[in-house]
């Protein structure tokens, strides 16, 4: 079973990868990108009931918020706020 390669960046957002597609391909179009793993929405809706989120890279922000190296709250990435 491939696992699928889930990512985001500054100019896409969250994505996955289509079968085929490489992430070092991903990352030469879009530089920003980094390797993520989704949250589910069910760790969103705890996270924002926790009045904090994690944000892309893992640090904890405000729900609409913005962590130390510029990156924004998956409830941000995912447009949910």
């Amino acid at each position: 079973m491939k696992m699928e390669t889930q990512v985001w960046s500054k100019e896409r957002g969250a994505k996955v990868l289509k079968d085929g597609a490489s992430f070092d391909d991903y990352k030469a179009k879009y530089p920003s990108a980094i390797k993520v793993k989704h949250p589910s929405m069910k760790t969103l809706e705890r996270w924002h009931s926790d009045s904090g989120c994690k944000s892309v890279d893992g640090c904890w922000v405000e729900p609409d918020g913005e962590c130390s190296h510029g990156l924004p709250s998956w409830l941000l990435a995912f447009g949910l706020i």
